[in-house]
């Protein structure tokens, strides 16, 4: 193996690391504000932590990580399942195939939809006439592939699982839920 070739490997690595640590801090960042957008799950919201692995089809961006983790935090806290596809994972999924084939209208639509929902602050090229065009057209076909995708993207291990707590949250004590019932 040549050096330059080494190196590249190192960086790449380096650079997958990077992003591992970096999306850690996204995450307990995204459940320290979910916690402040419902103070009631506090307890659950902490300990969601286990199912915010992102999966290998996110783009490793701090906006699509993000938009991943404020979903699925958002399910914790109205106690909806976790599992199915993210609006995150979906999006990124779809860039992939659109890079393989050409998109039907209402493949836009669903893309644009998706992104919507997972990137709120991140405008897409569409204006909101053109999304809102998509919708009046394929409303139905959209929310039925929406579905589809959510349910291909499935994660069956993306669960809270039993939790245990020592009453400590980021070296506080605290009075958890789940210390009070071991």
């Amino acid at each position: 193996m040549t050096k330059s070739k080494l190196d590249q490997i190192v960086a790449d690595c380096a650079e997958l690391v990077n992003t591992a640590l970096s999306a850690l801090d996204w995450a307990e960042q995204e459940i320290t504000q979910a916690i402040a957008r419902h103070p009631r799950k506090r307890d659950q919201l902490f300990h969601s932590y286990p199912i915010l692995v992102p999966t290998t089809l996110l783009f490793p961006v701090e906006f699509v990580y993000r938009g991943h983790f404020r979903e699925i935090l958002e399910r914790v806290a109205a106690g909806k399942d976790t599992r199915p596809g993210t609006a995150a994972e979906a999006c990124c999924l779809l860039t992939e195939v659109s890079k393989a084939t050409p998109f039907p209208s209402y493949g836009y639509g669903l893309y644009f939809r998706l992104w919507a929902k997972a990137f709120p602050d991140h405008a897409t090229t569409a204006s909101d006439s053109q999304i809102d065009h998509y919708e009046a057209l394929f409303g139905p076909k959209i929310d039925e592939l929406e579905g589809d995708i959510r349910k291909d993207l499935t994660v069956q291990d993306r669960r809270l699982g039993p939790i245990t707590c020592d009453g400590v949250h980021n070296g506080v004590i605290v009075d958890c839920a789940y210390t009070r019932t071991q």
